[in-house]
């Protein structure tokens, strides 16, 4: 009877794990480039009922588990929809990669969001101040930035002459959902992520460069609300188990001879 609760219980804190995921979801399908957040569960171990000395079937061998829990919460970082701005230094990343920023504290962080700035010294920077790798300095009195599709990035100046400035790359890595949030839309590598692999925008199968465009949020807003209903659903269920058990054990308590 105390197995039945303890299930009951590993199953309502799953389920409500689950939930918090898909809340998180639906709070960012309107936030650039947000990403959808799964949980990831594995079941409890499993224990053998003739080893615990209750009576069972000759021959047979079966074990009761323990319920579930949840190991990771993962991203799914499949392309969202890319929205036009118009503004030049707003750049998307149509496929695969990430653009490559220098935090104050000298580490280094990885986004999908391309909405950039230029700083009071002239540099591309995130919305944040962080520098864009390879450092960009913008030429003083500069009239347009240009961005192709192959991250070569661009000036015209004042006299009218185009000036190339740098070569944007873009990082990959061969498990994105394994890195590690670091909040605000930026994200550290970590180990179980795999080694950075630094690629030219369009080559080795790694997305473009699309200025003067975002990525939207890649929510479906619909898939959520199933989510969510079966969410509750099994949250209900598990409830009412743990209900059950308890009313039971009561009764169970209350016998007389």
């Amino acid at each position: 009877m105390i197995k039945s609760l303890q299930n009951s219980a590993a199953g309502i804190n799953s389920q409500q794990s689950r939930i918090d995921a898909t809340a998180s979801n639906v709070a960012g399908v309107n936030t650039d480039t947000f990403k959808r957040q799964r949980v990831s569960f594995s079941d409890l171990v499993y224990e053998k009922l003739a080893g615990s000395g209750l009576p069972v079937k000759p021959g047979a061998d079966p074990a009761q588990g323990s319920g579930s829990r949840q190991v990771a919460v993962l991203r799914n970082f499949d392309q969202g929809v890319l929205r036009e701005t118009g503004r030049e230094t707003d750049l998307a990343v149509s496929g695969r990669g990430f653009f490559k920023l220098t935090l104050p504290d000298g580490r280094t962080a990885y986004t999908r969001y391309g909405g950039f700035k230029v700083s009071a010294q002239g540099e591309l920077v995130s919305e944040e101040g962080y520098s864009l790798y390879p450092g960009v300095v913008l030429p003083q009195g500069f009239q347009e930035v240009m961005v192709d599709r192959n991250g070569k990035i661009s000036a015209r100046g004042a006299d009218g002459e185009v000036s190339e400035l740098a070569d944007l790359t873009l990082s990959n890595f061969i498990n994105p959902a394994a890195l590690e949030p670091l909040g605000g839309g930026l994200f550290a590598a970590t180990d179980q992520a795999g080694p950075e692999e630094e690629v030219v925008p369009g080559q080795n199968g790694l997305g473009e460069i699309i200025q003067k465009n975002l990525e939207s949020s890649n929510v479906d807003l619909a898939a959520e609300m199933t989510e969510l209903l079966e969410s509750q659903k099994a949250y209900q269920v598990n409830a009412r188990a743990l209900r059950t058990s308890d009313e039971i054990w009561s009764m169970a308590n209350n016998l007389r001879k």
